[in-house]
């Protein structure tokens, strides 16, 4: 049961939408319901096999058939096909004259993969079905197919627990999208690959993802006014209970906080120290103060050796004295004569560097990621992600990543060596330079970097282990480039209008260059393909020329 947020509140969504959720259960119920058992079921190796011809005999596309008449009562519902093991065991009491106790045996022998047992067993379900009249060549075929499926299979009483959690997990995410994945998130907080996953599917789903933020977070991820879901506080390290807990009862109490320095004059700072501020200002829970930058806190102050330092100052200093004007002669008087700081000059931090230290405090990229400009490249240069390495063993392979660690060694010799970790969205990969590859490439492998890397994955018979042999790398800003020669827009005819002529018109004039602009126009129904080029019209190929057309639904090839 998960712990769903409303608009900002919390609320128990499975009572909340009970009446809705019922209807939709009575309106499935028996048809897709059964439907949704039966995937759940089928969607399993051993099983997987009999999908296509379920998926036709359902849509009558397939006649329905039974290896035996007598199977029909059994398998009917099914569509003649063997889904789930309640039905092996009914069937092998209807055939062979199983009990009940044989039945379940032989459902835990073939669920276990006790083959000796299914063995030991064959024989008496033989002698059973052939004392029914049944022919032992189909009996045997039967006898095939259970084997094949079963040690796969799930009982259908366990299937619909998981149907029925199926659909109403479904329909929460497709009535009420942001609080179902903001519960989810929370669920899976602690679990970065999983949390990437779901903020990915997020973005698929079109949801807004904000990073934390101290005027507008709850604890765990929540979800604002607008249905934008927004980071927990204590997603940031550093930031434990206790920081959390001061931060929403002062809010609660005084309303949102205008600025930082109405920050420090408010909050506890026993509970709340220099890490918890830190963590806020890196994790961007800060940035709704706009007046700040990360990189303002960071700089130094008078005599402090960072401003955040500065303000802790401030804020003790400010509440001392009011404690001591309370008890003082004139406890009435509001004013305390300390001025706020002056907010230093600082330098600004590139994306990267931001991007780097917000994952320091968050575990991941929140604001943004350093491969998020180079969708282009990715897309039409790169051989696999790093997650899908793994399907390309002793093939060549063009990666892209950015450098998130580099360990730099020199050997007893004198020659220099490192190891380089990079990574992407989902997955990260070691790289190791040896001798000349690394006095040639390593300057080009410093954290924060995003890189291009040809190479090859190979076994390696010392290490008893694939691994990725590197053999160039570059920048991976000069390889749109480098690489890119033209660029072809698909177009169907049937979606050619006056407004999208015009806007690909303007995208064109936007991106003006020097590589040839082509255009395929498709026939939807005859698939006939018209291909033309520009003769007067040149372009440049970028990112942000890939985004436009990706707005307005254009799709695109390059040097086709």
């Amino acid at each position: 049961t998960y712990k769903l947020f409303q608009r900002g509140e919390t609320i128990g969504v499975f009572q909340y939408e009970s009446d809705g959720m019922q209807k939709y259960l009575k309106d499935l119920v028996p048809t897709k319901f059964e439907d949704l058992i039966a995937m759940n079921a089928l969607y399993r190796p051993g099983p997987l096999a009999y999908i296509p011809s379920f998926v036709n005999r359902k849509n009558g596309k397939e006649t329905i058939t039974y290896d035996l008449p007598v199977m029909k009562e059994n398998l009917e519902e099914t569509y003649g096909i063997c889904v789930y093991q309640e039905q092996v065991m009914l069937l092998s009491q209807k055939l062979a004259n199983f009990s009940k106790g044989e039945a379940d045996m032989l459902r835990k022998a073939m669920g276990k993969k006790k083959k000796k047992l299914i063995d030991q067993m064959w024989p008496k379900f033989l002698e059973g079905c052939t004392k029914n009249g049944h022919p032992e060549d189909i009996v045997k075929k039967v006898w095939t197919d259970w084997e094949a499926f079963a040690s796969y299979a799930f009982n259908k009483s366990h299937s619909t627990c998981y149907a029925l959690i199926a659909f109403q997990t479904a329909y929460l995410k497709a009535h009420h999208p942001a609080e179902f994945m903001a519960a989810v998130l929370t669920h899976n907080k602690k679990d970065i690959s999983k949390l990437n996953f779901f903020l990915r599917e997020c973005k698929r789903m079109g949801l807004d993802v904000l990073g934390p933020d101290v005027n507008e977070s709850a604890p765990d991820f929540s979800v604002n006014k607008k249905a934008q879901l927004r980071f927990g506080l204590t997603a940031l390290k550093g930031v434990g209970g206790g920081p959390v807990e001061a931060v929403m009862n002062e809010r609660e109490k005084g309303g949102p906080f205008k600025n930082v320095f109405d920050m420090m004059r408010r909050m506890d700072l026993r509970s709340f120290n220099k890490k918890s501020l830190d963590s806020l200002v890196l994790g961007g829970g800060l940035d709704c103060f706009e007046n700040m930058k990360r990189w303002d806190y960071y700089a130094p102050s008078e005599k402090y050796a960072t401003f955040v330092e500065h303000l802790l100052k401030y804020g003790n200093a400010y509440q001392s004295q009011k404690a001591q004007s309370v008890n003082s002669l004139f406890g009435d008087s509001d004013e305390i004569l300390i001025p706020e700081p002056k907010i230093p000059e600082a330098h600004k931090w590139s994306l990267i560097e931001k991007l780097t230290k917000e994952k320091e405090v968050t575990g991941i990229y929140i604001s943004g990621h350093p491969l998020d400009d180079y969708k282009l490249e990715i897309e039409n240069y790169t051989t696999c992600t790093l997650e899908q390495i793994e399907n390309n063993k002793g093939g060549k392979l063009n990666l892209a990543g950015v450098v998130v660690a580099a360990n730099h060694r020199i050997d007893k010799k004198g020659n220099g060596f490192g190891f380089f970790t990079i990574q992407d969205y989902n997955a990260s990969l070691e790289l190791a330079l040896w001798r000349d590859d690394y006095n040639d490439y390593s300057n080009r492998m410093g954290i924060g970097e995003v890189v291009f890397i040809k190479g090859k994955y190979t076994y390696n018979n010392y290490r008893e282990e694939y691994q990725f042999r590197v053999e160039e790398i570059q920048q991976l800003a000069s390889i749109g480039l480098k690489m890119t020669e033209s660029i072809t827009l698909k177009l169907y005819l049937k979606q050619i209008t006056e407004d999208l002529i015009n806007e690909i018109d303007d995208i064109c004039k936007h991106h003006k260059g020097k590589l040839p602009l082509k255009m395929e126009l498709i026939e939807s129904d005859s698939q006939i393909k018209l291909k033309m080029r520009s003769v007067s019209r040149k372009v440049n190929v970028d990112g942000d020329m890939i985004a436009a057309f990706d707005r307005i639904g254009v799709k695109y090839k390059l040097n086709a």
